[in-house]
């Protein structure tokens, strides 16, 4: 899943009506293979696409996606993508790390899926280079339930990380 922070803003984990979410909503999807959402929140524009190429054992291999960009002109404020990937007591997880920073992969077992991993590529600008400016964090921890994910995220968030 995916949590999102602007500079001085709220930690968003949904889109729900009455939140300050301006519009959210599946731009075009097809139940099964592909879909492609679009959310504005303060002049941001996130955008999330994935596509399943069938085979394999488990229904084949899925991509995605996020595309983050500021609606009109001026200088984007800091922004912060939390991807989450989590188990709901079945399976186990484990993050593999590109220099000893960026998580680049998580590797898991669960009993539906067998083995599997979720990478994760580095970002890109529209160009096809790389970020200005990005740091990479990441935390591994048990919560009591799926629940509360966005409570653990906020929690774990520290002043000296916030710029």
């Amino acid at each position: 899943g995916l949590m999102w922070l602007q500079h001085g803003g709220n930690l968003r984990h949904t889109s729900e009506q009455n939140d300050g979410v301006s519009r959210y909503g599946w731009l075009m999807h097809d139940g099964e293979n592909f879909g492609v959402q679009e959310i504005r929140d303060e002049g941001l524009v996130l955008r999330t696409e994935f596509v399943k190429q069938p085979g394999g054992d488990h229904g084949g291999d899925w991509s995605w996606r996020v595309t983050a960009k500021m609606e009109g002109k001026g200088p984007a404020p800091l922004l912060s993508l939390f991807f989450y990937v989590a188990t709901d007591g079945q399976g186990t997880l484990r993050p593999v790390l590109e220099n000893g920073t960026r998580l680049a992969a998580v590797a898991g077992t669960a009993e539906e899926l067998g083995d599997f991993t979720l990478t994760f590529l580095p970002p890109t600008g529209e160009g096809g280079e790389g970020p200005k400016y990005a740091s990479y964090n990441f935390l591994a921890a048990g919560v009591p339930g799926l629940h509360r994910l966005t409570d653990l995220v906020r929690q774990s968030l520290r002043e000296s990380s916030v710029f």
